[in-house]
């Protein structure tokens, strides 16, 4: 066989095997081994899909019990640095640690409370999600079912996920 030939073998090996990997994004009801609906790929940064967040979703985790997430699989964080619901997140702040926008009505599910979920319009005009009076983010470095935003200071304050009562993680 010549390298040529090698070369075509291994890359349609490589398309077989990637093609052979995962299972489509779909989770498993067992929430300690999924605490969280699939997440999907991406810094978190981009505009969110209608539908896409929207909805506080309070689920067991393995390392730290129950705490928020968004419907994508992301960890929701609060940020100490802002004031009431008014969030102070913009520019590079806003990079590192996006926003969880809505386009719709915010909702609760699982262990979240409907009560707690509310909305605050952002300087640019989108509509960023809010639990117990703190607007919400995600931190665009994680990957998976990741908490490691949590007691993190960045950006003038401290960044920590919140518990179903509204409580810091």
């Amino acid at each position: 066989m010549n390298r040529s030939s090698c070369a075509c073998c291994l890359l349609l090996a490589l398309a077989v095997l990637a093609g052979c990997g995962g299972d489509g994004g779909t989770t498993d009801s067992d929430p300690t081994t999924s605490p969280r609906p699939a997440s999907t790929e991406g810094s978190g940064a981009e505009k969110p899909k209608k539908g896409a967040w929207g909805v506080v979703f309070g689920a067991q985790s393995e390392d730290h019990g129950i705490i928020l997430y968004d419907l994508s699989g992301h960890t929701l964080y609060a940020f100490g640095g802002d004031e009431g619901t008014t969030s102070t997140c913009y520019g590079a702040c806003a990079k590192t640690w996006p926003p969880a926008l809505t386009e719709g009505k915010a909702k609760a599910d699982g262990e979240a409370s409907p009560a707690e979920v509310g909305t605050t319009k952002r300087k640019d005009g989108t509509v960023q999600l809010t639990y117990a009076g703190h607007p919400l983010y995600t931190y665009a470095p994680e990957r998976g079912a990741e908490v490691r935003g949590n007691g993190r200071q960045s950006f003038g304050g401290e960044w920590y996920a919140i518990r179903p009562d509204g409580e810091p993680l």
